[in-house]
Order: C-alpha cells, then sequence, then structure tokens
C-alpha cells in the first residue's frame, strides 16, 4: 500500500469517527435538555389557563415539622398578613398587614412578593430577620423554576405555580429553594 493510500484512510477514519462523535453528542444533549424541561415541568407545572390574581386572595398554609405552621392571609387589596406558630419550639410571630405584589415572568410563572415578610422553614436566626428576607451575603434563594438565584433582602419572593396535585384553584404557592437545600416547602390554600 502505499503512503498516499494510508493517509486517505486514516483521514477517512477520523472523519468518521469525528462524525460519529459529533452525533452522540448532539443526542446527549438533546436528551439532557429534554430530561431537565421534564423535571422542570414536573416540579413546576404551569398556571392553570383560568388563572387570575384574585387567586391569590385567601389563607395559605405551609407546615414545616410536626407541628408549626405558617400562614399567610392574602387580601384584595394588596396587603397580606402572616403568623408563625411552632409550639414545640415556643416561637410565635404575627405581622402587621404589609404589601404584596405580583411579577409576571416570560416562562408563564408568576412570582409573588411578600415586603417583610419572614422565612421560617430553616434556621430561627432567619425567620427572626426584623425586615424579613435573607440575608444574601450568607444564602442565596434559588427559583428552581427558572434556575436563577433571587435576592431579598426584605421580603420573600413565592413562586406561583400550577400543580400535579388536585389543590384549590390548582396553584401553589412555592418557596424558593435556599443555596445547599435539595428541598423546598409550599403554601396550600386553605378553604
Amino acid at each position: 500500500m502505499t503512503r498516499s493510500c494510508i493517509k486517505i484512510i486514516i483521514v477517512l477514519v477520523a472523519a468518521g469517527l469525528t462524525f460519529a462523535c459529533r452525533s452522540f453528542y448532539q443526542d446527549s444533549a438533546q436528551l439532557t435538555k429534554s430530561s431537565v424541561e421534564a423535571k422542570k415541568t414536573y416540579e413546576c407545572p404551569a398556571l392553570p389557563p383560568t388563572f387570575k390574581e384574585a387567586d391569590l386572595v385567601g389563607t395559605w398554609v405551609a407546615s414545616y415539622s410536626l407541628n408549626d405552621q405558617d400562614i399567610l392571609t392574602i387580601r384584595e387589596d394588596g396587603t397580606y398578613k402572616q403568623v408563625y406558630d411552632d409550639p414545640d419550639a415556643g416561637q410565635r410571630y404575627e405581622s402587621d398587614w404589609k404589601e404584596w405584589w405580583i411579577e409576571h415572568r416570560e416562562s408563564g410563572y408568576i412570582r409573588l412578593h411578600l415586603k417583610g415578610m419572614r422565612r421560617c422553614d430553616g434556621p430561627t436566626s432567619i425567620c427572626e430577620r426584623e425586615d424579613g428576607g435573607i440575608d444574601p451575603d450568607l444564602l442565596w434563594a434559588i427559583d428552581y423554576c427558572e434556575d436563577e438565584v433571587v435576592e431579598m433582602p426584605d421580603e420573600v419572593v413565592l413562586i406561583v405555580t400550577g400543580s400535579k396535585d388536585d389543590v384549590p384553584r390548582g396553584i401553589i404557592l412555592r418557596q424558593t429553594r435556599l443555596s445547599g437545600s435539595n428541598w423546598t416547602w409550599s403554601f396550600r390554600l386553605r378553604e
């Protein structure tokens, strides 16, 4: 065999391997993207098509341990009240009426901003922050529906999504995920 034939064979083999690797990579990337989208749809179902701002009005409850309750009463006038009670730890907090507002996202989700809300699903020191929210120098809040950090130094931001469960009005108010955590909590409407 001549040198030119060997060079041609080597080039053809290299080209074939490059093409095969590229196809494999593209298939893997597509599979990964599809898997991520499927996970997001499972964790963060779309809002019902009938959703309106008035659907947020009512009393919402989250429980983080055995006997504690975090209760949000949201009124149509743009105010809310938080009552957190953990009888086992001897901890109770009740806010004044404070401001809330919503942020429509390109993703189709809605973020509910609760000015001055205390986040009581973690360490007591966070729940006791006078102005609410979380210290961005210590923790990050992650909107896991959109994969981005949400700063909330003096408020709590909840992600409003649909639900795969049968819940009143078809919506859930989800806490953002705190950095370093693999789980999160949510508020459900009490009817």
